[in-house]
């Protein structure tokens, strides 16, 4: 399976030396509690001012948990709890990142925008793998930023809605020309009721970014304008960022999968993907709206070529949610 990229063939899951498009830092006005000068602080490009650093390195933690600011209470107990059942000292395996990564410039917690799907809260524990102990403990590490991007219900990425979508045989079923209507409010799939109040699927939280934490990193060619379930945070003190999104879809020759990056210092650490067990992938894709629309599902997590154990999330289905939860172990 291929997909046209520009002037670039690209297979989805070629390495990314086969891409040969430059990098642009670009930034994205916004709202959010985040400033560029904090996201330069978590990327270790401060002030030589040990003070001035302190305080700007405080000031990108306290914008982390700020910009999770989408997951409640009681979301953080269920996926901290999942958290537990993760190796706490993973070997987590770099892998291709797929020709669908650009740099999307956008410091947030809730990545979905306009997406429907069944909603899914999303933590990631960054641990330093030369710090482990004999009994497993990873030492958190503050201040990495952690990006994420993956495909929507129909398995069509943002910024690459036309390739993605031609393996699919276009938007929704394969062979299908177009999307089905969204879900209601309040329905699986649809937008969800926060906290009692109305339901709400904002674009919310945005930081304005540079680019710094990814500057110099080859991109593919977007084909539009799109950026919806793609986002970025920089780890709070415990190591952690949460995120808001949808489960993800599938496309042929695929398991489910999401497109995790970490960089420290502005040095990308760690490329790999995250795998949902196939049980839970299955019932979602045969009783959920969009996801039952998209049928012929080819690839499972025993077939993929790339999948790795290591990479496989703890997950539960809970209130009309999915909850996910990992430990990504790198090295400084």
């Amino acid at each position: 399976m291929t997909a046209q990229h520009g002037d670039v063939t690209a297979n989805p899951d070629s390495p990314r030396s086969t891409r040969r498009f430059p990098s642009r830092r670009s930034v994205l006005a916004g709202t959010g509690s985040l400033s560029i000068a904090g996201l330069l602080a978590a990327c270790g490009v401060g002030s030589s001012d040990d003070d001035s650093a302190s305080s700007a390195s405080s000031s990108a933690s306290s914008g982390s948990v700020a910009a999770s600011a989408s997951v409640t209470a009681a979301d953080r107990e269920i996926l901290d709890g999942l958290l537990a059942k993760s190796p706490a000292c993973p070997l987590s395996k770099d892998v291709t990142e797929g020709p669908y990564w650009f740099d999307v410039d956008r410091i947030r917690s809730d990545i979905r925008e306009d997406r429907q799907g069944v909603p899914l809260e999303l933590a990631l524990r960054v641990v330093d793998l030369e710090n482990c102990t004999a009994d497993g403990d990873g030492t958190p590490i503050r201040d990495a930023v952690v990006e994420i991007w993956h495909c929507d219900a129909l398995g069509i990425y943002s910024g690459f809605e036309a390739t993605s979508s031609q393996p699919n045989g276009g938007l929704g079923a394969p062979g299908g020309d177009g999307a089905p209507p969204a879900p209601p409010s309040g329905a699986p799939g649809g937008p969800q009721p926060r906290d009692g109040g109305a339901p709400q699927m904002p674009d919310s939280g945005v930081a304005d970014s540079d680019g710094s934490y990814s500057e110099g990193e080859p991109q593919s060619k977007t084909t539009d304008s799109e950026k919806h379930l793609r986002g970025a945070q920089p780890t709070d003190q415990n190591g952690m960022v949460y995120f808001t999104s949808i489960f993800p879809g599938w496309y042929f020759s695929r398991t489910v999968h999401i497109h995790v990056r970490v960089h420290i210092n502005r040095k990308e650490v760690l490329t790999t993907q995250l795998y949902f067990d196939d049980e839970l992938s299955n019932k979602i894709y045969s009783t959920t709206a969009p996801y039952n629309t998209h049928t012929n599902r080819d690839t499972t997590n025993a077939t993929d070529h790339i999948f790795d154990a290591t990479g496989l999330l703890q997950a539960s289905q809970a209130g009309g949610k999915v909850y996910a939860a990992i430990n990504l172990g790198v090295d400084t």
